[in-house]
């Protein structure tokens, strides 16, 4: 029998041996009712699952099968079984332990219940996989930066004076850079909307930390503005952009960013190098000022001028 399907007389005749007499096939029986079942390689294709997963979901009483023949040993399953063993398998693939499988499946849960927790899951799973493909970024942006150092090409730094301007800004502690650009995406969608046709600058970040601590990077993101100005602007949720003068910076040094934001370090390298071989020394955090922003995601090309404010370095 496959797929249920009973090969009839003729069938059998062309494939049994020479002198084999066998019985009839008999459908099995439950009760008064005939029913159609399935050996298990036959549940196995059904369901695709290895027959091996099925014996071992037997053997520690997760799954069993529908009835199993008390002389042959055979076990034989039903269709009727697949949503059960459907669940089974979606909580397995989310990443579930086969004890919580079983307490899923012993709470008898309705399906909205069940949709909800695997819904959660799922959500987890997919901000595990930003999380690793936001590495994955990191250690290939690495790459491209022992790429660049062994290429010696001499980056086209420009010392220029940043005047002071006007700035409508949010400043928070994020956790990483990740949050970072969340919160550049957020102000890029909101502000524009809500600035009431104000003439707004590139989007800019200052950088407030001292140092690089992941879970302390003090960042205010805004948008330099001119001309008259409310003294802020709400936005949607607890977020209001705050109007402050952004002070000048007599000196900076500026290098220009082209490819994806998360490989800025790269200008930040070689931005360090110029200044140290040249003798000019960093007077502390500087700016990012989004000359273009990326449109597809953080792989796409951004536009990004980093600015340092500088001096000359003393003499040694």
């Amino acid at each position: 029998m496959l797929f249920g399907i009973v090969a009839g007389p003729a069938a059998r005749a062309r494939h049994r041996p020479p002198g084999l007499t066998l019985p009839p096939r008999q459908p099995l029986h439950f009760g008064h009712q005939e029913a159609r079942v399935y050996k298990i390689g036959e549940f196995s294709v059904i369901a695709q699952v290895s027959a091996r997963l099925l014996r071992y979901y037997e053997e520690i009483g997760l799954f069993s099968p529908q009835v199993t023949d008390e002389v042959s040993g055979y076990r034989y399953y039903s269709a009727a079984q697949l949503p059960h063993l459907n669940r089974i398998l979606a909580a397995r693939e989310l990443g579930f332990t086969l004890e919580q499988i079983a307490r899923l499946v012993d709470q008898d849960l309705s399906t909205d219940e069940l949709r909800g927790m695997l819904t959660l899951r799922k959500a987890q799973i997919e901000q595990a996989v930003q999380s690793e493909a936001e590495r994955l970024r990191v250690v290939e942006s690495r790459l491209r930066q022992l790429d660049d150092a062994a290429q010696g090409v001499a980056p086209d730094v420009v010392l220029k004076a940043v005047p002071a301007q006007g700035f409508f800004s949010v400043r928070e502690v994020l956790p990483d850079l990740t949050a970072v650009r969340r919160l550049v995406q957020t102000l890029r969608r909101a502000v524009p909307a809500a600035a009431h046709g104000l003439k707004l600058g590139p989007l800019t970040l200052v950088i407030h930390a001292p140092a690089f601590e992941p879970g302390g990077l003090d960042f205010e993101v805004g948008y330099p503005v001119s001309g008259p100005v409310p003294g802020s602007v709400k936005l949607s949720g607890e977020r209001t952009l705050e109007y402050a003068r952004l002070p000048d910076i007599p000196l900076a040094a500026t290098l220009v960013h082209v490819g994806p934001t998360s490989d800025t370090h790269r200008a930040y390298g070689a931005l360090a190098g110029w200044l140290e071989t040249h003798g000019w020394q960093v007077l502390g955090p500087g700016r990012q000022v989004m000359m273009r922003l990326p449109t597809d995601g953080p792989d796409s090309e951004a536009v990004v001028e980093v600015q340092l404010p500088v001096r000359r370095a003393a003499p040694a």
